[in-house]
């Protein structure tokens, strides 16, 4: 780009910036507050659409509370002088990425990878499709924001826009134009033959316009190059048919991960013992095997202080950036939003036009950041209603595993977060570790043959129940541990990879009550607290009977319709690729028991559910309130390239 074009664009995104900073302010009180008793509605109803502009209407037109999606732009604008609409800015450490396939010629030759990166016209992207608003760019797999600048390095490969570049690169490696009977590229090989480019075949989601532009930008510059493309923009279901499961046969996929309140995703998506294409569902769909990564990214995760940690990450990720598996692009921004007052349903006059409260922006989050994560689904209720009506949330997917061991997309994890705890949570705005079903832990070290390993102690709260009456023990949690181990496909496998004695019957994991566990590791890392803390706990009277090599044919949601869960809800009822309903958990061990004005309301309207009347069981617990002061509104950093 010449000079006077880079000030032209610098001027044009500074303005950006500066209109986003007058306008894009926070709209609720100075503090909020957040509570680990809930939920504070009787029934929460998760609405299925089919993309981003059939859940926006729903949203405008009050058929739903929230989103599930940030806002786009477009949508902002027309909401945010809406006085019905609570907006607020956006935070989210997630990454949308170009996922490139290192086992499908050409992008299994990293030198063609390395020209792909280099035509993606990220400024054109992010002034003309994100508007310097609903998302920052990325120049490396790690955010650059002040949070991560002590994992960002800075010395990694970058890949700025430059099509001369990328020329020259496949010219070098022998992607040329050898016949000049067509305008498209082939590649002559070392001993002189001549092959032809097949298409690549390039898929993107139909139902996310951002990564649909995306694709159609980038798809035009490679094929402005002579890189032959075959496009599909198809919804969800069909893109995951190419880029998950057998036989991969995709080439680029415009990929969307997080968010993410670690770095140990490097190691469970992108180490090589993850990359099977024998399987569905490949962790590491990109297929990067690099012994020099695995090498460093293993260091990073078992590292036993912060410093090692930092250093080994470092070198990973240059390894990483320079063989380019995957090109990162943005990352969201922007806004959330959640309707300000409850709507006009029918049976739930008495709660008509209160204002909604608990929804927290959140940071630090449990399955999704801002107004949309699972502290919403806890906090949400009408003004002045210790606990009463119906959350109305809407999704972009139906689920894709109804399963806790093999929870896979974000929508899967929305569920699975409503019906099961974890041991720990994190604070919403701070990221610091706290108390859920284990309300204290000590971690220390033991001697495992001479060298310095690991061991975790959790006491767990004393109140804990199943949804089915029977009382949630340390017998669960073992049990948990050493099932996420054994189950074919378990997201959780490589949490719980480490635990001593693991691979055989009886792992070294000791319960000497029922409010008791220590779970003891085989070597010394800083982040197990991370892994075991955040595996949900199944009820071992359930799935002992279930084997681990049949989870998902024989898991309990197959064979029985329902799930035995310990969280704040439980299932009511479920419309396949329409909705589920999910009610109040009695047995919930922070569970709020409905006001009386419930007795005085009809039954919500929720037709065509049939909701059961709530037996509350009211749970002495203690309230864990977290009070924090709200973060000023951010403006979006200038691009990176």
């Amino acid at each position: 780009m010449c000079e006077g074009c880079y000030r032209k664009t610098l001027l044009v995104l500074m303005l950006a910036v500066l209109l986003l900073n007058l306008t894009l302010t926070p709209t609720q009180a100075e503090e909020e507050t957040v509570n680990i008793r809930g939920p504070r509605v009787n029934h929460l109803q998760l609405i299925i659409y089919q993309g981003y502009d059939q859940e926006y209407q729903a949203f405008k037109q009050g058929q739903i509370d929230v989103m599930d999606w940030p806002l786009s732009y477009e949508s902002w604008q027309e909401l945010q002088n809406n006085p019905d609409f609570v907006i607020e800015p956006l935070t989210m450490w997630d990454s949308y990425c170009l996922d490139l396939n290192c086992l499908n010629w050409p992008t299994s030759d990293y030198r063609f990878r390395k020209a792909v990166a280099y035509l993606v016209p990220y400024e054109s992207f992010y002034i003309d499709k994100l508007h310097a608003f609903a998302g920052e760019l990325m120049d490396s797999m790690v955010w650059s924001e002040p949070e991560w600048s002590d994992w960002y390095n800075p010395e990694a490969p970058k890949y700025y826009y430059n099509r001369s570049l990328a020329i020259q690169i496949l010219a070098d490696a022998g992607y040329q134009n050898w016949y000049t009977d067509d305008d498209w590229l082939e590649w002559k090989a070392p001993n002189g033959t001549i092959f032809d480019l097949p298409p690549l075949q390039y898929y993107a989601r139909s139902d996310d316009p951002l990564r649909e532009a995306l694709a159609r930008l980038h798809a035009a510059e490679l094929k402005s190059v002579g890189i032959p493309v075959d496009l599909h923009v198809v919804d969800k279901d069909v893109c995951w048919q190419h880029a998950y499961c057998k036989p991969y046969d995709y080439h680029i996929y415009t990929e969307g991960l997080g968010p993410y309140n670690n770095l140990l995703f490097f190691y469970d998506y992108w180490h090589s013992q993850f990359a099977d294409p024998t399987i569905d569902w490949a962790w590491n769909n990109v297929f990067f095997m690099n012994d020099t990564y695995d090498y460093w990214i293993t260091q990073f995760k078992y590292a036993p202080d912060v410093e090692t940690a930092k250093y080994a990450f470092k070198q990973a990720l240059a390894v990483m950036m320079d063989q380019v598996p995957l090109i990162p692009v943005y990352h969201s921004a922007g806004v959330s939003a959640y309707r300000k007052y409850y709507g006009h349903w029918s049976g739930e006059e008495a709660y008509w036009g209160m204002p909604w409260k608990g929804f927290p922006n959140v940071k630090f989050a449990v399955v999704t950041a801002g107004v949309s994560d699972w502290w919403t689904f806890l906090n949400a209720h009408p003004d002045d209603v210790q606990r009463g009506g119906v959350l109305r949330f809407g999704m972009l997917s139906e689920l894709d595993h109804i399963n806790p061991v093999t929870q896979y997309s974000t929508w899967d994890m929305f569920l699975a977060s409503a019906l099961y705890g974890t041991l720990i949570l994190r604070d919403p705005f701070t990221g610091e570790h706290i108390p859920y079903f284990a309300k204290d832990w000590t971690i220390e070290t033991w001697d495992n043959e001479g060298k310095n390993a690991t061991k975790i102690t959790f006491h767990l709260f004393e109140n804990l129940t199943w949804s089915d009456g029977t009382p949630l023990t340390s017998a669960d949690v073992a049990f948990t541990m050493k099932y996420m181990y054994d189950a074919a496909g378990s997201t959780f496998h490589s949490y719980v990879e480490m635990i001593d004695g693991i691979d055989m019957d009886t792992p070294h994991i000791e319960t000497p009550d029922s409010h008791t566990l220590t779970i003891y590791f085989s070597v010394q890392s800083i982040w197990f607290l991370e892994m075991v803390g955040f595996v949900p706990i199944l009820p071992k009277h359930v799935w002992e009977n279930i084997p681990p090599g049949q989870v998902e044919d024989q898991g309990e949601y197959v064979k029985t319709g329902n799930l035995t869960c310990s969280g704040p809800y439980v299932i009511a009822g479920h419309q396949p690729n329409e909705w589920w309903l999910l009610r109040a958990n009695p047995y919930f061990f922070r569970h709020i028991q409905a006001e009386e004005v419930e007795a005085h309301a009809q039954k919500p309207d929720i037709t065509p559910y049939i909701v059961a009347a709530v037996i509350v069981v009211v749970v002495v617990a203690a309230a864990v309130v977290l009070v924090v002061r709200r973060r000023k509104a951010r403006q979006p950093n200038l691009p990176h390239f």
